[in-house]
């Protein structure tokens, strides 16, 4: 499950970015002091780490105060739009050299933020991150190739999106509108069907390349989670699906 840990000296950021997280159930934090922050963020090496400068030198100062104390988390830098004396694209070349991941103008939008949160993450896998291991098969990730026990299928780019989404966070209940945001960057409530209509698809493809397992758990009125271990689904007599 995600967790971002914020700091800001201007607390209207840090209460905007804490409302855009809340927004769609990301877990968070904020901590006004750099030095409290990376005491968070060395404490929780799977965090991300998210704040915001005044200009890029400021934002260069807080990375390299962070990697000389060891934090290793992903950092995520936010620069205020117009105030680099350095001009935007030169800053932020010197705010990644000293160690940021990501560095984006302030203000944002919800979407582009949460996105990009999503992409760190996917980053922070170990091992090859383009293969993720699941119950009973394996998925590349560049190819959209699931392969399993008892056959091969192809996943389209929706399908691979969704499932490495929910795979990235075992156990967490992802809503649809966090899911919408992971495959469209947006949280249209009219398009939210189409999120069931590739959970019904996927789940047809692991079952098919299993041999019959899932993976993917349906929370009512809350949305979907993933099953580290898989499960089997249980069927009526009239091979209606019976498990959620």
């Amino acid at each position: 499950m995600m967790r971002v840990v914020i700091c800001s000296p201007n607390p209207a950021v840090s209460i905007i970015i804490e409302a855009i997280l809340i927004g769609i159930g990301i877990e968070n934090e904020i901590e006004a002091s750099p030095q409290e922050f990376g005491s968070l963020l060395f404490r929780d090496p799977d965090s991300i780490g998210v704040f915001w400068a005044m200009g890029s030198a400021n934002a260069a100062e807080t990375c390299r105060y962070l990697r000389m104390g060891d934090v290793r988390n992903p950092l995520f830098a936010f620069i205020q739009n117009g105030a680099d004396l350095y001009g935007a694209a030169a800053g932020r070349a010197i705010v990644l050299n000293a160690g940021a991941d990501d560095v984006q103008p302030w203000p944002t939008t919800g979407p582009e933020l949460v996105s990009r949160l999503f992409a760190l993450q996917r980053r922070q896998r170990n091992g090859d991150p383009s293969i993720i291991q699941l119950p009973g098969c394996t998925l590349n990730i560049a190819t959209g190739t699931l392969v399993g026990d008892v056959a091969r299928v192809h996943l389209t780019h929706q399908e691979t999106v969704l499932l490495t989404t929910l795979a990235a966070r075992p156990g967490a209940v992802l809503s649809k509108a966090m899911l919408m945001l992971a495959l469209y960057n947006e949280r249209d409530e009219a398009q939210r069907k189409i999120v069931d209509v590739l959970v019904c698809k996927l789940r047809k493809k692991i079952a098919a390349a299993t041999g019959g397992l899932d993976v993917l758990e349906t929370v009512w009125g809350q949305g979907f989670r993933f099953v580290a271990e898989g499960y089997s689904p249980s069927y009526s007599s009239e091979g209606r699906r019976l498990s959620a």
